[in-house]
C-alpha cells in the first residue's frame, strides 16, 4: 500500500483543546526562533471548535486536518498547508492567507470575509494512490474513489468571501457556486474552469482575469471593475496637469497654481504618478484609484469620498484632515501614515473621516468576535 494511502486511511487523531493550544505556542515558538519551537505538522488531526484567533500560524502543515467550527479571526495563517482539510464553518475573517495551499479544502459555511488570499492555490486537488486494487478513500468521506484516483474540490458552496483579496489567486477548476466575492480584488486570479453558478462578484475587482468562464457561467459583471478603458487612457494627460499644478501651488504657497480637481476619474493608468507629490487639498471624489501607490505623499485635507482605494498604499502618507467617507479601503495600507487631525486657521482640528468607509484588511478596524447566537 502506498504511503499517501496509509496516511489516508488510518483513522484520525482527535485532538482536545489542550494538546491544541500546546502545539500552536510551540509553533509560535519557532516562528519567533525562541528556544523550544516546532513546527506545527497536524496532518490528519481532528481539532474542532478550536480557537486561533490573532494566532501565529505561518507555514503550519494541517494537511487533511478537520477543523470544522474553528475560529482563525485576524490569524497570521501565511503560506499555511490546508490541503483537503475540512475547513466548515471556521471563521477567518481578516485572516492573512497569502500563498496558503487550500487545494482541494472544504469550506462550506466558512466565512474569509477580508482575508488575505494573495497569490493563495485554491485548486481543485487531485489525490493519486499507488494500488488501484484497494482503491482510495479519503478521511471524512469528502472524496472516494474505486479506481485509484479521488478529486476534492476546492472551496465549497455559500462560502462568505467579501471584500477578500485574491489577487493571483488559483482558483481553476475550484467549486464557487454559490459565493460570495462581492468586493473582493481578484486581479490576476485564474479561474478557468472554475463552478461559478450563482456566485456573487458584484463590485469585484477582475482586472487582467479572462472573463471566459464567468460569462459562460451567466456571472452578472456589470457592476465589476475591469480593465481600463480607452477613456481612462485618454484622461493621462489631463489627471498629470491637474497634479503639476497643484505642485505648484504648495510649492509657491498659493501664490500660483491649485489644487488639483480630479474627481470621477480612472487613475489606474497614471498610478505611478502619485508617490511622493505634494497634492494639499486634493479632489478625488469617485476615483477608481485601486492598487494606487499614494506612499509619502503630502494629502492634508484630500477629499476621497465614494472613492473605490482597494489595495491603495498610503505608506507615509500626511492624511492630516482626509475624508475617505464612503470609500472602498479594503486591504489600503496606512503603515506609518500621519493620521492625526488637521489644525485649521481658525484654531479647530479636523480629523480624517471615514465614515461609511469599507475597512476590511487595512488594520485601523479591529476584526469583531463573531455575533452571539
Amino acid at each position: 500500500m502506498s504511503r499517501l494511502r496509509s496516511a489516508l486511511t488510518t483513522p484520525a487523531a482527535s485532538m482536545d483543546p489542550q494538546r491544541f493550544e500546546a502545539a500552536v505556542r510551540q509553533h509560535e515558538a519557532f516562528t519567533s526562533g525562541r528556544p523550544g519551537g516546532n513546527r506545527a505538522l497536524l496532518r490528519y488531526a481532528v481539532a474542532h471548535n478550536m480557537n486561533c484567533n490573532r494566532r501565529v500560524l505561518a507555514d503550519a502543515d494541517f494537511t487533511g486536518a478537520d477543523l470544522t467550527g474553528s475560529s482563525f479571526v485576524g490569524a497570521d495563517l501565511r503560506r499555511i498547508t490546508f490541503y483537503c482539510a475540512n475547513l466548515s464553518r471556521t471563521e477567518m475573517r481578516g485572516a492573512q492567507l497569502a500563498r496558503a495551499d487550500l487545494r482541494g479544502a472544504t469550506f462550506a459555511g466558512a466565512r474569509l470575509c477580508g482575508a488575505n488570499l494573495d497569490d493563495a492555490d485554491m485548486r481543485a486537488a487531485v489525490l493519486y494512490a499507488a494500488d488501484d486494487v484497494m482503491g482510495l478513500r479519503w478521511v471524512g468521506g469528502r472524496a472516494e474513489s474505486t479506481g485509484g484516483r479521488a478529486s476534492a474540490e476546492g472551496v465549497s458552496h455559500g462560502v462568505d468571501m467579501s471584500n477578500c483579496t485574491l489577487r493571483r489567486a488559483r482558483m481553476a477548476g475550484a467549486n464557487l457556486k454559490n459565493v460570495n466575492l462581492s468586493g473582493a480584488n481578484l486581479e490576476g486570479a485564474d479561474l478557468a474552469g472554475a463552478k461559478l453558478e450563482g456566485a456573487n462578484l458584484s463590485g469585484a475587482v477582475l482586472t487582467g482575469v479572462d472573463l471566459t468562464s464567468l460569462t459562460q457561467a451567466g456571472v452578472d459583471l456589470s457592476d465589476c471593475v475591469t480593465d481600463p478603458n480607452a477613456a481612462a487612457l485618454a484622461a493621462l494627460p489631463h489627471i498629470e496637469t491637474e497634479l503639476a499644478t497643484a505642485e505648484d501651488w504648495v510649492s509657491s504657497n498659493g501664490r500660483q497654481g491649485r489644487p488639483a480637481t480630479i474627481d470621477d476619474h480612472d487613475l489606474r493608468p497614471a498610478a505611478q504618478r502619485f508617490r511622493q507629490r505634494l497634492l494639499v487639498g486634493l479632489r478625488a471624489r469617485r476615483v477608481v484609484a485601486i492598487g494606487i501607490d499614494f506612499s509619502r505623499t503630502q494629502l492634508q485635507g484630500a477629499v476621497f469620498d465614494n472613492a473605490d482605494l482597494r489595495g491603495a498604499d498610503f505608506t507615509g502618507a500626511d492624511l492630516r484632515g482626509a475624508s475617505f467617507r464612503d470609500a472602498r479601503l479594503s486591504h489600503a495600507i496606512f503603515r506609518d501614515a500621519n493620521l492625526n487631525a488637521l489644525q485649521l486657521s481658525d484654531g479647530r482640528g479636523r480629523a480624517p473621516c471615514f465614515d461609511g468607509a469599507i475597512m476590511d484588511g487595512t488594520g485601523l478596524a479591529i476584526v469583531a468576535p463573531p455575533a452571539a447566537g
